[in-house]
């Protein structure tokens, strides 16, 4: 399997455990460890990516969900699919960790995840918060007069 490969796949995985930790409740570690005997095959490749972005999204979720909070206009958190808002904060942990990843690239995968894996009006609104998302941080970026 390429890099690309794994990455999609562990990009899909990473939007799986965020929601099984997010609806289970479950401690984190407990869920990644079933999570993984539950897949079928022994082999995981991207397993340590989906975890790396797992762990991501939730030491630096606060600061995540206020970025989409600000670009989601007229949308609380609290009202966006639980499934779309995991894309998102997978999307904008991309954006903003150590290593950010070209937005042009983040929406593409968030988008083609939420073909998948999300209701038919999701990845439009996913790009669009994403796109404002990314907008509002090279704001940031822009140095000042």
């Amino acid at each position: 399997m390429s890099a690309t490969g794994i990455r999609r796949k562990g990009r899909e995985a990473a939007l799986q455990l965020l929601y099984q930790i997010e609806f289970s409740g479950d401690p984190e570690p407990r869920a990644l460890d079933e999570f993984w005997r539950s897949r079928s095959g022994h082999e995981h490749p991207e397993r340590p990516f989906a975890e790396a972005l797992v762990r991501s999204v939730r030491e630096r979720r606060a600061d995540i969900d206020r970025l989409i909070d600000s670009a989601a206009d007229n949308w609380q958190l609290d009202r966006i699919a639980r499934m779309d808002l995991s894309v998102l904060r997978i999307g904008v942990a991309e954006m903003t960790g150590p290593d950010p990843l070209p937005p042009e690239i983040v929406m593409d995968e968030a988008v083609e995840i939420a073909r998948k894996y999300c209701d038919t009006g999701a990845p439009a609104f996913i790009n669009g918060v994403l796109d404002r998302v990314a907008r509002d941080l090279r704001r940031e970026d822009a140095p000042t007069r």
